[in-house]
């Protein structure tokens, strides 16, 4: 009986240490896992268009943009009549749906795995914010012939105390920001909502 309680004792010995062993063996490999980062899809979204064309004069479509700033919730920053030229602007604490900057997955037990504007930007607590800056401009092709085009310029800012990222991009540009591997860096680009919606009530004006 001695015996047979000496060898399971023993034999729980050897088990525990194997899976001791297998511990020290994986966990420098589960902590060296790579960093897989997934960067947004922009191919082709930056081509969205962004300039309509109207067979009407370039008054009657200012009157018709006009009205609809007028109802607008956006901002307006700048209105040249003279120019046909109207800048609106606002700024929003959750953005998130207006840019997109893919997926990080830094690997290993403490590794961050998920949207990356979420940990560059995060927005809890309203530590981050956007403003969103849409510059509109007319131009009168002939007396019956008006084109309108309009870019979106996005710009970030992320605080805790004081100010620890600004990012700054337009609706043609992603920016791309480098990181510790010279071989990888990290893409934030528009995710196009905003511009299509414009693209769809700019339209309208037909």
């Amino acid at each position: 009986m001695t015996w047979l309680l000496s060898t399971n004792k023993s034999s729980g010995t050897k088990l525990i240490r194997r899976f001791c062993l297998y511990l020290i063996l994986l966990i420098p490999l589960l902590h060296c896992s790579p960093t897989v980062y997934t960067p947004p899809t922009t191919l082709g979204k930056q081509d969205y268009p962004r300039t309509i064309e109207y067979e009407q004069s370039v008054e009657d479509i200012w009157v018709k943009l006009t009205d609809y700033i007028s109802q607008s919730s956006y901002g307006l920053d700048s209105l040249d009549a003279e120019n046909y030229y109207a800048e609106l602007r606002f700024v929003s604490k959750q953005f998130h749906k207006f840019l997109d900057g893919g997926v990080l997955d830094e690997g290993g037990f403490n590794g961050y795995e998920g949207d990356l504007l979420e940990l560059i930007l995060p927005t809890d607590d309203f530590k981050s914010t956007l403003t969103c800056s849409i510059r509109i401009q007319l131009s009168r092709e002939n007396l019956s012939s008006t084109t309108l085009s309009y870019i979106v310029t996005y710009e970030t800012v992320y605080t805790k105390r004081k100010v620890l990222s600004e990012y700054k991009l337009d609706s043609q540009n992603p920016i791309y920001i480098s990181t510790e591997d010279s071989a990888m860096s990290y893409t934030i680009a528009p995710s196009y909502l905003l511009e299509k919606q414009l693209f769809q009530t700019f339209s309208n004006f037909q």
